[in-house]
């Protein structure tokens, strides 16, 4: 029986924006809280990204609703970059009709008392603890930490 590599995806591919080393240097790898905002709960940096939370279950693809904050939201296209915890390899996080890809669409207008939002589809082929790099055009804006059961 064969095992594919976990991220066969990324050791061929690149994501199409340049990561600074120290974003990943710096990242603390304590789960991202959970906060209201409208009538939901979010996973992520308050008053600045998150999604409405949902578990995490490795190779499962799942919808997850981005939120974003702020007066200077940056323009362009939502780029989801993962790290896992222990490892300095990138795996894409996002998928479209069920293939992984780097980045999505533009967000839209305001929702649940954020300034502007986006659906995204989200999988991560292994348990263990993952950073979710969001950028926005080529802006880094911040990350997420979360479990992957």
């Amino acid at each position: 029986q064969v095992h594919s590599p976990p991220f066969a995806v990324s050791d061929m591919e690149k994501p199409p924006i340049k990561i600074d080393q120290h974003i990943i240097e710096r990242i603390h790898w304590e789960v991202s809280p959970v906060f209201p905002s409208g009538n939901d709960q979010m996973r992520g940096v308050p008053n600045k990204v998150g999604f409405i939370d949902a578990p995490f279950k490795a190779n499962q693809d799942n919808k997850y609703m981005w939120h974003f904050w702020g007066d200077s939201i940056p323009e362009g296209k939502l780029t989801i970059v993962a790290v896992k915890k222990g490892s300095h390899k990138l795996a894409p996080a996002l998928t479209v009709d069920g293939k992984s890809v780097w980045t999505t669409g533009v967000p839209g207008g305001p929702n649940n008392g954020a300034d502007a939002h986006i659906p995204s589809n989200i999988k991560l082929r292994e348990p263990g603890t993952w950073a979710l790099l969001v950028f926005l055009g080529n802006t880094y804006w911040d990350y997420v930490v979360i479990d992957v059961h």
